[in-house]
């Protein structure tokens, strides 16, 4: 078995375990397992990592960066479009990182981890007469951060909003292993970031050179 560059599976499989603390499979079992969704797509993953903290993940974005691999991170695969399955090393949320850390009742927020359930979200914030608006179908098996990668709804949408509504800000690592946070930026944080010589601040840059190349469109048809 191998991958593009050559790289023996074998020798990936190795160098994760030498830095993870969460789980590492690469046997063919879990290759398969983690093939599909509940979509109609099935790729077979380089692998799986279930990570036990960010630090994991930080060391496999950092080695996949090195080894020229790709990332997938996975919550409930409740995903129709195939969004999370591919030739990646997958990264699987659901098991170690899926707790609430912190529930802020007087100001209404809570701080999670991305591998938490709707429904353990709700479950745990329902005594406090508060819910996490979306009422997605899947809501017992669909991840937080699955939720906001989708941007996921569901039938009262109109009522309840969608996921990006319901968010307040973002601690990621960014592809290159940099941890940003993400949340609304009045116009001059906006530009003091985009100067700065890193991923965020290329990414955006980005964001304007589309936003301009698009505007008269955006405009037109906006909302």
């Amino acid at each position: 078995m191998s991958i593009s560059d050559g790289r023996d599976y074998f020798e990936i499989e190795a160098e994760l375990k030498k830095r993870i603390e969460g789980d590492v499979r690469f046997d063919r079992y879990s290759r398969l397992l983690y093939s599909t969704d509940a979509s109609i797509y099935q790729i077979e993953p380089v692998g799986v990592v279930v990570p036990r903290h960010k630090g994991d993940v930080r060391a496999v974005i950092e080695l996949s960066n090195k080894l020229g691999v790709s990332v997938l991170p996975r919550g409930g695969g409740t995903s129709l479009a195939g969004q999370t399955v591919g030739h990646s090393i997958v990264l699987d949320f659901s098991k170690y990182m899926q707790n609430v850390l912190e529930v802020n009742k007087d100001e209404l927020w809570c701080r999670v981890q991305p591998g938490l359930v709707q429904d353990e979200l709700n479950a745990h914030v329902r005594a406090m007469g508060l819910q996490f608006g979306p009422d997605t179908s899947t809501s017992n098996r669909a991840t937080i951060g699955g939720m906001i990668g989708n941007n996921s709804s569901g039938a009262h949408s109109l009522t309840y909003g969608k996921t990006l509504d319901h968010v307040i800000e973002l601690t990621v690592l960014l592809a290159d292993g940099s941890e940003v946070m993400l949340k609304d930026l009045s116009p001059d944080e906006v530009e003091k970031r985009s100067r700065t010589d890193s991923i965020e601040g290329r990414a955006y840059r980005e964001v304007y050179r589309l936003a301009g190349q698009h505007r008269n469109e955006i405009l037109a048809r906006y909302p």
